[in-house]
């Protein structure tokens, strides 16, 4: 069962309170699977940055990545270059290696 809140910050956006079942298993709301258009089979992408975990469709996550630019594409790749020679290295790896 969940429950559902008020965001305080933004009073238009309800918030659903999921429980984690010993499996790690969620149970997306019946209101937001039909809002989402979410059905068995579904493929869902899970994003996640520090605390936060995102849930998008596999089909939304293939399109914004479609829609990104080549001087996007570019600029990251420049990026992820100009990092490998500080993340490439056994001392990194042994700092990540327990997250």
């Amino acid at each position: 069962m969940t429950e559902s809140l008020i965001s305080k910050p933004e009073l238009t956006n309800p918030m659903d309170i999921l429980n984690v079942s010993s499996k790690g298993q969620i149970v997306i709301p019946e209101h937001l699977r039909k809002k989402l258009n979410i059905r068995k089979g579904t493929r869902l992408v899970l994003l996640t940055k520090k605390d936060t975990m995102v849930l998008t469709k596999e089909t939304d996550a293939e399109r914004a990545l479609q829609r990104m630019d080549k001087e996007d594409l570019g600029w990251l790749f420049l990026n992820e270059q100009a990092l490998a020679k500080d993340w490439d290295t056994k001392e990194e790896d042994e700092a990540w290696k327990d997250l």
